[in-house]
């Protein structure tokens, strides 16, 4: 008998010690905070950028013989996006002349915002994003004009800022002498999904 109490106390001991450590955990878990979603994180920036609701805009379908974006496999690539004003006006012009070096930094956010609604359009959440892989972005620019990967540069910190580190990507960045409907920027976008 006594061996068996022993038996039955060291088991129960185990048991307790068992359950306190379930609920030791349970509570540090409790403790952290929840994870931030995409969206969270872009909201601050897109009520900087004057979308009053610092939600992603609606997109009209695209309007000519492509689609914006096709998946293939795990890789999501999206058609150029033109910087889209939030009351629906593009931004247009030619860079320094016509359009400020400020001005088309902010044009290079409003076409990284296209791209982010383009993306939780197809995917429907932009939490399924693994990665950006690869931004390419083409600046109607005066030719003597070389300060392009500055405005580029917007871009890819809007990415960093709604990604993290998984929003840093490979890069080029062109000055053209037009650009489809004068549009100041375009910004191509390659995506990995989880």
């Amino acid at each position: 008998h006594q061996g068996n109490a022993m038996s039955i106390r060291l088991t129960f001991r185990r048991l307790c010690l068992a359950l306190t450590g379930t609920a030791l955990a349970a509570s540090v878990l409790a403790q952290q905070p929840p994870k931030e979603t995409v969206e969270a994180r872009l909201k601050p920036e897109l009520l900087a950028l004057g979308f009053t609701d610092g939600q992603l805009p609606e997109l009209k379908p695209a309007f000519g013989n492509y689609t914006d974006a096709v998946q293939v496999g795990s890789m999501l690539y999206l058609s150029s996006a033109a910087p889209q004003r939030p009351d629906g006006q593009f931004v247009k012009g030619r860079v320094p002349d016509q359009v400020n070096v400020g001005d088309a930094v902010v044009a290079a956010k409003l076409a990284c915002v296209r791209q982010l609604a383009r993306m939780k359009l197809v995917l429907g959440d932009l939490d399924r994003v693994k990665r950006v892989v690869y931004v390419r972005s083409k600046i109607m620019s005066q030719p003597d004009f070389t300060e392009q990967t500055k405005i580029t540069d917007a871009c890819s910190s809007l990415y960093v800022s709604a990604f993290g580190e998984q929003g840093r990507h490979a890069r080029t960045t062109e000055g053209i002498a037009a650009g489809p409907f004068g549009v100041t920027i375009e910004v191509e976008t390659f995506v990995e999904l989880k």
